[in-house]
């Protein structure tokens, strides 16, 4: 099933790729998190581009605690990969059409629009983790805070200050 009514066919669709220190619960806040994000911009920009959203596990993180990012009570801050992007260990693509969530084995031809997502690995070990995103059309990534509060996560920050007020929509959405 991918029609977009099915809100776990993206953790349904990557769930093989998990390992055993991978938190799947993690995960699956991640993907609604982000999802949402995704389908935001797509209602609001033009149609005319193939959307692809692309996930996946980074195990490798260049310089992970030399820094850190000072949002929601602190974070480690990613950064220092190869190429300005995070290596991914593994990635799975979606393109989304017509209201429905497609998995595919390879990028499509010319205008994309592409959300590349890089999610920590061996979550099953942290209680916080932080999320790199970027965009195709853009140099900055957005980095999403994710906290495990009680036994359940919850996105509790983002860097990019606009989006900040979403957050909280999301951790509303997700706990009535």
């Amino acid at each position: 099933m991918t029609k977009l009514n099915n809100p776990n066919y993206l953790i349904e669709s990557v769930s093989h790729n998990l390992r055993a220190d991978d938190d799947p619960n993690f995960w699956e806040a991640v993907l609604k998190v982000l999802a949402d994000e995704f389908l935001r911009r797509y209602d609001h920009e033009a149609k005319n581009r193939k959307w692809i959203f692309v996930v996946g596990a980074c195990a490798h993180w260049v310089r992970p605690h030399n820094s850190s990012w000072n949002a929601a009570g602190g974070f480690v801050y990613p950064e220092g990969y190869q190429n300005s992007l995070p290596e991914l260990d593994w990635s799975a693509l979606f393109s989304y059409q017509d209201q429905r969530w497609n998995l595919i084995e390879k990028l499509p031809g010319k205008k994309q629009r592409v959300y590349r997502i890089s999610v920590p690995a061996r979550s099953m070990r942290h209680k916080q983790a932080v999320v790199h995103t970027q965009w195709s059309a853009s140099q900055d990534p957005v980095f999403y805070g994710f906290r495990n509060l009680d036994g359940s996560w919850k996105c509790v920050a983002a860097s990019d200050g606009r989006l900040e007020g979403s957050v909280k929509i999301y951790e509303d959405m997700r706990h009535p």
